[in-house]
């Protein structure tokens, strides 16, 4: 019996070692296509822009759905957020800007999780620092969380409009995963956002202040641009007041509904501008 079950184990483990190899020469295989894909586009006016969410997401969607079995998808997407990451990085080297305020570390685990291990990455103290590396240096995304008191990234972004910043994701894009932090992480790329089929809107707003919450969800809702949650507020001074509004949907900067908001409401809200938009996560 003992030695049936070691016959058993060695055919099993056989089969293994084979299926590894089939997946290596596969992986070795999907890395080429990404080099050719790569010099395909190298003469292309966009080639800068090697980092394509859409296409990701498409990939990782597809994968999700038709996954099955008692492996976790959540291991299938981290693995294959590695092997995209890496054919990326094929192509063109990817810089990643991260705000790690203090001693928190938990914006760098996201970013690694999401953009892979051996990309590179710069750590920022400010959000100005990963300002500064997105306009000025060569990163080419920066990660940002939410909630900072004295400065506010997102503000920032709505204020100086033709950095040509955009939000492409929100972080972690799996829901449940254990690294999770508390408050979202959002990639911010040197890119317009594109569309992926199931997507939020980031809509800036700042108002002179004397418009309620409710009140500016309802002229929204009203427009016809469904608001989800206020990701967050700031107050730069006692002039104005700053909203960050995620809202149902693609809409693009020329969106006629933002038009007629800031139309109907001219004297009490300043500023009304999409600064990005990402993929619905994962569940």
């Amino acid at each position: 019996m003992e030695d049936e079950q070691i016959a058993k184990l060695s055919a099993l483990r056989a089969e293994i070692d084979e299926t590894d190899d089939k997946i290596h020469d596969l992986l070795m295989h999907r890395a080429w296509l990404a080099e050719q894909i790569g010099a395909v586009k190298k003469d292309s006016p966009d080639f800068k822009n090697v980092v394509r969410p859409a296409r990701e997401i498409e990939i990782l969607r597809r994968l999700w759905h038709r996954h099955q079995g008692a492996f976790d998808r959540r291991v299938v997407m981290k693995i294959w957020r590695e092997i995209i990451c890496g054919c990326v990085n094929l192509q063109k080297p990817m810089t990643v800007a991260v705000h790690m305020p203090k001693s928190d570390c938990k914006n760098m685990e996201v970013a690694k999780h999401y953009f892979g291990s051996f990309t590179e990455y710069v750590p920022c103290k400010s959000e100005s620092l990963v300002l500064k590396e997105l306009t000025q240096g060569d990163s080419n995304i920066g990660v940002f969380s939410l909630g900072a008191k004295d400065t506010c990234w997102w503000y920032a972004m709505a204020q100086q409009y033709k950095m040509s910043l955009s939000v492409f994701a929100c972080l972690p894009f799996v829901e449940a995963e254990p690294y999770a932090p508390v408050r979202p992480v959002y990639a911010v790329g040197r890119f317009p956002a594109e569309e992926t089929g199931d997507d939020i809107s980031l809509l800036f707003m700042q108002t002179d202040g004397t418009l309620s919450l409710s009140t500016l969800d309802l002229i929204l809702k009203t427009a016809g641009l469904e608001t989800l949650t206020v990701c967050d507020t700031f107050t730069p001074d006692l002039s104005c007041k700053a909203y960050l509004f995620e809202v149902k949907g693609f809409v693009t900067k020329d969106d006629g509904r933002l038009g007629n908001v800031a139309k109907k409401e001219a004297e009490k809200i300043q500023m009304l501008r999409v600064i990005g938009s990402f993929p619905v996560p994962l569940k």
